[in-house]
């Protein structure tokens, strides 16, 4: 009797502890997060630079979003959950520097109530989309949503704020698994630059050049506008003064027209000696568009007003005075009328002097972005052999391009002719360039009188520093399209091409070559993420649905008899001895 007690108190003991074992574990488990991200990508694990960052942080970054309530359609409930987990995560490592909470905008059942928090949330540059969804009854409702969040941080006695929109750009009202996906996807991008913008302490200025005939600020208003997410961006006349450069982290020169005073060139060649970092973005060649639209022709020619190509050869490369012509390009509206017709047809055909060129997938700068779209782009050809310096091609031509002479006729014959790939024999043909390392100045042993004699200004004929420099062979890849309209300037997304009305990778591209100038690896890495999407087999799945079906139902009911023959097995062994 006193056995069967005692077994019975152990029996009793054992499942109060495993009670109470669960009970704990439970509780810890709402204090910790925890997750093991099995993908091959790790497309839900927060990176490196990240982690890094967030724990870095020195004071508190309070994230308000504005996704919430049971109400809300399915697919922005899955989005608000990966935001919850998302920053979960962050605050895991940004500990008591990341506090967040999630608020219902149309919690209030007053209507007026609703509209002016609406009103005021958009004046804050949150934006909300009107979505349809359905309630239980099956009735269909118009609902309001908000897919956005408001950042603030406190430093230097001043508080920052910052919106982060989950949908970029406008979109229409139907969301679809693939556009909620992709904005699950690109979460941590937007929340970790929010956090660098309003938390950052000593921000780069990025300078771009003017006085040359570089690209207006409207021309460069949306590559301007996507650096100042990370950057204070500012634009700079040289007019030979010393100093001009000296706070810019780097400078962009972006297509100039007018020849450079040796004066400026120096001014840039010393900069880049004390490690100052430069995106050059340069046309060797001129092609009059407007021409071809009135006159059906125009010449391309030698751009000989630009005189920095001896710089460019001083640091390493050389962008030649020849135009690139690639199977790989945009397409162009052509007149494909019949002969007699008085009303024009328009169809798009190909245009090679417009190559899309795809990044090097050994390039953090270049992989996994958009094919860039370039205007009559030029080969480049790094030159020297220093020691010292260090050339990577960021992009090159396609398998089927090739390289054509100035002066060159461009005509809009060329869309009546047949692309035939045997006369595009050649491949990898490079247009942008990044150089590192230490560089030799170019004035050296003829260096600049007034300067030398400045005793303010030290001179330098090589590098004080280790410096970066990427070189494109196209002056518009970083310009946008601008419109007059009622007087009031409007500017089409970079990369985005008017014919086709698609949106290349010019921007993507253009940011990375800053942020890797700037060290910002953290940041591009995240842009250029790579999330392989792997669709299931229809195939397959047509072919063999009845057994996977049969499989899924027969074997989870035979492990559960065959665990219960085993048990009975083993008791029965113990009790029949």
């Amino acid at each position: 009797m006193m056995d069967k007690r005692k077994v019975k108190r152990q029996n009793l003991l054992e499942l109060g502890l495993l009670l109470l074992v669960v009970v704990l574990l439970n509780i810890a488990g709402s204090f910790i997060y925890y997750r093991i991200d099995l993908t091959q990508e790790k497309r839900y694990s927060i990176s490196e630079g990240t982690r890094s960052y967030l724990a870095g942080l020195k004071d508190v970054v309070y994230i308000k979003v504005y996704l919430d309530g049971n109400s809300m359609p399915a697919s922005f409930m899955r989005l608000s959950k990966a935001t919850r987990e998302l920053l979960n995560e962050f605050k895991v490592y940004g500990k008591s520097n990341i506090e967040f909470e999630f608020i219902n905008p149309s919690e209030s059942p007053d209507e007026k109530t609703r509209r002016e928090i609406y009103n005021e949330l958009a004046k804050d540059g949150l934006r909300y989309y009107n979505v349809q969804s359905q309630l239980a009854n099956g009735t269909s409702v118009q609902q309001v949503v908000f897919p956005a969040a408001l950042l603030s941080y406190r430093q230097h006695g001043q508080e920052y704020e910052r919106v982060v929109n989950f949908f970029s750009g406008t979109i229409s009202n139907t969301f679809g698994d693939e556009s909620i996906n992709r904005a699950i996807e690109t979460l941590e991008y937007e929340f970790i630059t929010g956090i660098r913008t309003v938390s950052r302490d000593n921000t780069p200025t990025i300078g771009f050049v003017e006085g040359h005939g570089e690209l207006t600020q409207y021309e460069s208003a949306r590559f301007s506008r996507a650096l100042a997410d990370f950057y204070l961006v500012e634009r700079v006349e040289i007019a030979g003064q010393i100093s001009a450069l000296d706070k810019f982290g780097a400078i962009v020169i972006a297509d100039p027209k007018e020849k450079f005073s040796e004066q400026d060139k120096f001014i840039i060649d010393q900069y880049i000696l004390r490690g100052g970092k430069v995106l050059w973005m340069v046309d060797a060649i001129k092609v009059d568009m407007n021409q071809i639209a009135t006159q059906k022709e125009t010449m391309g020619i030698v751009n000989s007003v630009i005189n920095i190509g001896d710089m460019l050869y001083t640091y390493g490369a050389r962008i030649n005075s020849s135009v690139v012509q690639d199977i790989e390009c945009s397409l162009l509206p052509v007149d494909a009328r019949e002969e007699g017709a008085d009303q024009p047809k328009w169809q798009l055909a190909p245009f090679v002097y417009f190559p899309l060129i795809s990044g090097q997938p050994n390039s953090i700068i270049s992989r996994n972005i958009n094919p860039v779209k370039f205007e009559f782009v030029s080969p480049i050809d790094t030159v020297g052999e220093d020691s010292e310096l260090r050339k990577t091609i960021l992009l090159s031509t396609s398998g089927n391009s090739r390289v054509v002479r100035t002066p060159v006729r461009v005509s809009t014959d060329i869309f009546a002719e047949r692309i035939d790939a045997s006369k595009f024999p050649m491949s990898n043909l490079p247009v942008a360039v990044l150089l590192e390392g230490n560089f030799k100045s170019h004035f050296l042993h003829r260096l600049m009188p007034d300067f030398v004699s400045n005793g303010v200004f030290k001179v330098f004929e090589k590098s004080e520093k280790p410096s970066k420099m990427i070189v494109i062979a196209d002056g518009e890849v970083g310009r946008n399209f601008v419109e007059l309209r009622d007087g009031q300037y409007f500017t089409s997304p970079l990369g985005y091409d008017l014919s086709t009305k698609t949106t290349f990778g010019n921007k993507d591209f253009l940011l990375n070559c800053i942020n890797y100038l700037l060290d910002d690896e953290g940041v591009m890495s995240l842009r250029s993420r790579e999330v392989r999407v792997r669709p299931l087999d229809m195939v397959r799945i047509n072919q063999q649905k009845t057994l996977w079906k049969m499989v899924n139902l027969i074997i989870p009911v035979a492990v559960i008899l065959l665990a219960g023959l085993i048990y009975l097995f083993i008791r029965k062994r113990k009790y029949t001895r």
